[in-house]
Order: C-alpha cells, then structure tokens, then sequence
C-alpha cells in the first residue's frame, strides 16, 4: 500500500466514522472493524485506557479467543505506550501487537472524560506500509477522539436510562412529564406543551413521585437526572 492508497483508506474510514458518529452508532466498532481490514490485521481492539492502569476493553473485531488474548496482552503493555505513535511489540502467543494511544489535540465536548487506544495483532507480523498507515491515521483519530468518547457515554446514558424507566415503571406519558419537569416547567405549562389539562398533570406527577419514593419536585428532579431518566444540563 502506497502513501496514496494509504491516504484513500484513511478518508474512507474518517467517512465511515462521521456517518456513524450522525447516525449515533458504535463508532469505535466502526474504527475497529475498518482498521483490522485495513492493516489484514488477526484481530483488532478498541480500548479505553485506565488511571490505574490496563485497559478496559470497549469493542473487538472479529470476537474470540484472540481478542481475548490481546486483550490480555494490552493490560500489561499498554501502561509503556506513549501517547503519539504506534507501538510494535513481539509477541509469541499473538504475533506482533500494533498499539496506539492517540492523545486528543482539541478541547472536548463539555463533560466528556476519558480516552481510547486501538491495538491489532497478526500472527504474520506487520509491513512498514501498515505501520505508517496508522502513523498517518493518528492526526485523523485525534480529531475523532472527543466525538467518539462523547457518542459512547451517550448511548451509556440512554441505556442507563431506559433500564432505569423499566425499574421504576415509569409510562412513556411520565417521562415526557419527568422531562419537562426537569427543565423548569410548572404543571400548568407542562399542560399546555403537552396538550393536557393541568389535572391530568398533576395526576402524572403524583404518579411520578410515587413510583420514584419521592415526595417533591427537586429530589424527584435530581433523582432522575442521576439515573439518567432525563438529560442531565452539566453532562
């Protein structure tokens, strides 16, 4: 592979990763997916690397035994792995493991902590051309970094959420309630943007409270925020 095709790959896989990102998909499985290809990689690892070190595997490509061995394998290596160039480490259980650590170049999205890593193996090694297509892609997944970070604690939050909705057995009707409870609304104006009489309001937010173990506005309001049932504004 060329600097040309490598160039080609690398704005194919940016393309990949802003539709996912639009369409508020899994883009480090988007990322890892198109790498492992890219590289004719065994297998490929996304990662989130941890304070206290190791790394928290957040998607592999293809699943199976070797993901799980160079996931094994990242959570002794990756402590030594500096933050701008990829990493080629021998090993002789996995072949060669490719490790990158991209650190963010842009200020991110308000209340959007972490980071994430990639890392590949191959039994058969790895070419210079692969290692400079990922050298070239890092400027690519820097940029990417803070956007991917903050689509994956999205989708965490919705699912925190709906799974919070179920535990309380809240109603569709009650969240969009909740919601705008949330925002500030008082019940005659929840009325009015829902189409209801201020009785019916008041009867969803007796339910509400009820259902939550509360008995007023603000706790059932920061409840909510806290598992994730309505937006939290600070996140």
């Amino acid at each position: 592979m060329d600097r040309g095709q490598r160039a080609i790959a690398i704005l194919s896989m940016l393309g990949s990763a802003a539709k996912a990102l639009e369409e508020d998909a899994d883009v480090e499985h988007v990322l890892c997916v198109y790498l492992t290809g890219a590289l004719g990689a065994d297998v490929g690892v996304c990662f989130a690397p941890q304070v206290d070190g190791g790394a928290d595997p957040i998607s592999t490509h293809p699943r199976g035994p070797i993901a799980a061995g160079l996931v094994d394998r990242l959570a002794e290596v990756v402590d030594g792995v500096p933050d701008d160039a990829p990493v080629l480490i021998e090993d002789i259980a996995l072949g060669q493991v490719l490790v990158l650590v991209p650190r963010p170049a842009i200020e991110p999205p308000l209340g959007v902590v972490g980071s994430r890593g990639v890392a590949f193996a191959s039994n058969d090694g790895f070419a210079e051309a692969d290692v400079a297509l990922l050298r070239e892609a890092v400027p690519v997944l820097v940029a990417l970094l803070p956007h991917v970070v903050a689509a994956s604690q999205r989708r965490q939050r919705a699912e925190a959420g709906q799974q919070a909705a179920g535990e309380f057995g809240l109603t569709a009707r009650e969240l969009e309630v909740l919601e705008l409870l949330a925002q500030g609304l008082l019940a005659t104006s929840i009325a009015s943007r829902l189409s209801l009489s201020p009785r019916t309001v008041h009867k969803h937010l007796g339910n509400i409270y009820d259902k939550l173990g509360v008995h007023d506005r603000l706790v059932a309001v920061s409840l909510a925020r806290s598992r994730y049932l309505v937006p939290d504004p600070a996140a």
